[in-house]
C-alpha cells in the first residue's frame, strides 16, 4: 500500500523512506509493540472515558452519532500489528471522532502516544512529526514549569517527598529548577546531533523518576499517565539517539507542504499564553500555570457539579479550558449555583479576564 504526498510523493515503503528509519527495523518494531501496549493500557485504565455516559456529561464539539468507543479503539491497535499504516490511520481517525464527541478525551497521554505510534514507521516524515512532538513536549513542559510560581511552591515539594532527602538540603531548595531545566534540556539537546544520545539517557532518567513519583511506592497518583511515561522513557532511544541529520537537513528532505506544519507543531505551545492553544496541547504537565474552576452552591453542592469528579469517575482530569469549564457547568448546575474561573495567564489579566464568574441559567 503506497501513500504519496503531492508531486514529490514520499512512498512509505520505498527504499529512501526505509533508510530514514530511526532504529533498525527490528528496533522500531519493538518500540511499536511497546507503544501499542501503552496506548491499550491507557484506554483500559480510562475505560469509562470512552463509553457513552450521562455523568460526568459528554462535552461535544458538535452533535454527532455516539457509541461506545473503547473496544473499537483497541481493535484498531490490533490492526496496527498486521497492517501498520491502515491501523494507525484507523486509530487516529477514531480518536479524532472520539474527541469531537467528548472533549474530556483530549488528554495529553492519548495524543502523545498516537504521535509516537506514527513515529515507529520507517519513514522520514512520520518520524519527523513524532520527533517534533517530543522536542516540543520536553522543551515546553520544562519551560512552563520554570515560569510557574505554583510549581515551585506546591508541585515540586510534593514530587520531592517521594525521595529520601534532608528537608534542609541544597536539593530541597533547588529541586524545582532541576526538574524544569532537566526537561527543557532533553528537548534542546535533541536538536543537536552530537548531544542526542545524552538527550535519550536523560529522558529515560526523567521519566523513570516521574514513574517513581506517581507510583504506589510514592504518591500513587494519576495512573492514566503511567503507561505513557513508560513509552516516553524509551522514546529517546528509539527516535532521538539514532537520528544523525541536523534539524535543517531533515526538514529539507520533508515535503515542502509538511515543513510549516512541523514548525507549527514545534512552536504552537507559545500560543497557550495568548489563549490560542489548549493547555494540554501546549504541554502544561504539572506546571500548575493553568486555569482552575471552583463551584459554589446556595446549599451543599452535589458531587456532579464539581469538574474534578472526572478524576474519580474517569481517571483523568477535565482539560483546564474556559470553554470546557463553562460547558460542564451549564450541563450540571442548578439555579443559584456559581462557578469562578481563575486564570493566571498575563494575557487574560491584561484583557480583564483573569477571573470569570458564571451563574447558572434559570433553565438549567
Amino acid at each position: 500500500m503506497a501513500i504519496t504526498l503531492g508531486a514529490r510523493g514520499l512512498d512509505l515503503w520505498r527504499p529512501e523512506a526505509r533508510r530514514a528509519a530511526a532504529l533498525p527495523i527490528t528496533g522500531l518494531l519493538a518500540f511499536r509493540w511497546l507503544v501499542i501496549a501503552c496506548q491499550a493500557a491507557t484506554i483500559w485504565i480510562t475505560w469509562p472515558l470512552w463509553q457513552q455516559r450521562d455523568s460526568p456529561p459528554l462535552l461535544p464539539v458538535f452533535t454527532l452519532p455516539g457509541f461506545d468507543l473503547g473496544l473499537p479503539l483497541l481493535a484498531t491497535l490490533a490492526v496496527v500489528l498486521f497492517a501498520p499504516v491502515l491501523g494507525m490511520g484507523m486509530h487516529t481517525v477514531l480518536l479524532l471522532y472520539a474527541i469531537l464527541l467528548d472533549q474530556t478525551r483530549l488528554q495529553p497521554e492519548i495524543v502523545s502516544l498516537a504521535f509516537l505510534l506514527w513515529g515507529t514507521l520507517p519513514n522520514l516524515l512520520a518520524q519527523s512529526f513524532a520527533r517534533a512532538h517530543l522536542i516540543a513536549m520536553w522543551t515546553f513542559s520544562g519551560f512552563n514549569k520554570l515560569i510557574s510560581p505554583k510549581f515551585f511552591e506546591d508541585i515540586a515539594p510534593w514530587m520531592l517527598k517521594s525521595f529520601p532527602v534532608d528537608p534542609n538540603s541544597w536539593l530541597h531548595a533547588h529541586f524545582g529548577y532541576i526538574v524544569a531545566l532537566s526537561e527543557m534540556s532533553i528537548g534542546l539537546l535533541a536538536l543537536v546531533p552530537a548531544t542526542r544520545k545524552l538527550s535519550a539517557v536523560m529522558a529515560f532518567g526523567v521519566h523513570a523518576g516521574i514513574l517513581l513519583v506517581l507510583s504506589p511506592l510514592a504518591n500513587n497518583w494519576n495512573i492514566s499517565v503511567w503507561p505513557w511515561n513508560v513509552a516516553l522513557a524509551f522514546a529517546g532511544f528509539a527516535l532521538i539517539a539514532p537520528w544523525k541529520e541536523s534539524v535543517l537537513a531533515s526538514l529539507s528532505r520533508c515535503h515542502r507542504m509538511a515543513r510549516p506544519v512541523l514548525l507549527i507543531l514545534l512552536l504552537s505551545p507559545i500560543g497557550y499564553y495568548f489563549g490560542m492553544v489548549d493547555a494540554y496541547l501546549a504541554h502544561h504537565l504539572y506546571s500548575a500555570n493553568i486555569p482552575t474552576a471552583m463551584v459554589s452552591c446556595p446549599v451543599q453542592c452535589p458531587a456532579t457539579v464539581d469538574p474534578s469528579i472526572t478524576w474519580l469517575k474517569l481517571n483523568v482530569p477535565l482539560p483546564p479550558e474556559h470553554r470546557l469549564f463553562e460547558q460542564y457547568f451549564r450541563l450540571t448546575c442548578q439555579p443559584g449555583d456559581e462557578m469562578v474561573i481563575d486564570d493566571p495567564r498575563w494575557w487574560y489579566d491584561r484583557e480583564g479576564q483573569a477571573k470569570e464568574r458564571l451563574t447558572c441559567p434559570n433553565g438549567a
